[in-house]
């Protein structure tokens, strides 16, 4: 039926009414804006978050130490590298991964092989003997497409972990005090879209060599923690934080902003720190390892902003069965075999403990690695130093 003149006329004064008022009132900020504000880190609120956070409407809640135990451990994506021939590997690390708790993604790994020279940023350094330089160039391209993807794809956290990586069964735990300490090394407020802070480029978790940043000797400090390894059992390949000699006992844990470190078992990037990683390791003229050439950047680079946690979260396991299995780029007899597997500086390995956890549910009996683990009373305690 239609309507006549009259009636038409009213509801168009009626919308053109309306239309003014919500156009007056945004520029008169009486309404909230649709555009998006931009993030610490660059990217526009809607794109930021972690895991537990939406990715769409208009901007993502405050992030809490909460979401760390999320299926993605508080990051929006985590990854493992892997090459895709070591379906061994694969297939532990996923075992492990769910019986933690939490999801991945995979990043190939590349043949250095693959790699020609005249992608490489420099040729100084370089390795001689083809099977040691095409170990480090594999391993390093490996590495930057990790990175390259956080870029590509705008994620703006991401966690990274080897495909022979292990940790404590009670990482998510772990991950939360360390994220409190995160937030308090960035100077990061209860606002945080992420709950590590969002003012971080790298996040060192799994290392075996990590330093202290002469420029801030800050430190967030976990206490009567019964996962942190004894002194016996530490195995680090350089320099690390000497905790007695800073005052702390050998139930103590630190959280860190680091100068250097060696050995990427796991870390997680920030898009901004994604952003400059390939800036950084396209521009070197002095070609490292991946793991040393990110160290030399925590340390050289005042912009860029890498916090660590010693004894470290995450570290590499060696499982039972020859020896050759465990590394695709190191050197080894081909006939040795280890009777038991083992993985350094982590208490209770969730490799080590896997039959434990299935076998057992949620009353499984985990089992340390060591007699010698002391036994400690009453809940991790934490501070700021």
């Amino acid at each position: 039926m239609l309507r006549s003149p009259r009636v038409l006329f009213i509801a168009l004064t009626l919308f053109g009414l309306l239309a003014f008022r919500i156009v007056y009132d945004r520029r008169h900020g009486q309404l909230p804006s649709l555009e998006r504000p931009a993030s610490p880190n660059g990217l526009l609120t809607s794109e930021v978050g972690s895991a537990g956070s939406s990715l769409l409407g208009i901007g993502a809640p405050p992030a809490s130490s909460a979401d760390v135990k999320n299926s993605t451990l508080g990051f929006e994506r985590v990854f493992v590298i892997n090459l895709p021939e070591r379906y061994d590997k694969l297939d532990i690390f996923t075992l492990a991964a769910s019986l933690t708790g939490f999801s991945h993604d995979v990043i190939e790994g590349i043949k250095g092989a693959t790699v020609v020279n005249k992608t490489l940023p420099t040729l100084d350094n370089i390795p001689k003997k083809e099977k040691s330089r095409n170990n480090i160039v594999g391993c390093w391209r490996a590495h930057l497409n990790f990175a390259q993807k956080i870029v590509r794809e705008r994620i703006q956290t991401a966690l990274v972990l080897e495909d022979d990586s292990d940790w404590d069964v009670s990482f998510k735990d772990q991950l939360a005090d360390f994220a409190t300490g995160s937030r308090y090394i960035s100077n990061s407020t209860t606002l945080s879209r992420s709950p590590y802070g969002d003012d971080w480029d790298l996040l060192w978790l799994g290392h075996c060599s990590a330093q202290q940043h002469p420029s801030d000797q800050r430190r967030f400090v976990i206490e009567n923690d019964d996962t942190v390894p004894p002194m016996a059992h530490r195995v680090n390949f350089n320099e690390v934080p000497k905790l007695n000699e800073l005052g702390y006992d050998n139930s103590t844990r630190i959280v860190f902003r680091a100068n250097e470190g060696v050995c990427l078992y796991s870390y997680a990037l920030s898009y901004r720190g994604a952003q400059k990683v390939l800036r950084w390791q396209n521009n070197i003229k002095k070609f490292n390892p991946i793991d040393l050439g990110m160290g030399h950047q925590c340390r050289d680079d005042p912009n860029f902003k890498c916090i660590a946690v010693f004894p470290q979260l995450v570290d590499s396991h060696k499982s039972a069965g020859r020896a050759s299995r465990d590394s695709d780029i190191g050197t080894f007899d081909p006939t040795q075999i280890r009777k038991k597997g083992y993985t350094n500086n982590i208490v209770h390995s969730t490799r080590l403990n896997i039959d434990n956890m299935i076998n057992g549910g949620r009353d499984a009996k985990i089992e340390a690695q060591w007699d010698d683990q002391p036994q400690l009373t009453g809940p991790r305690r934490t501070r700021s130093d």
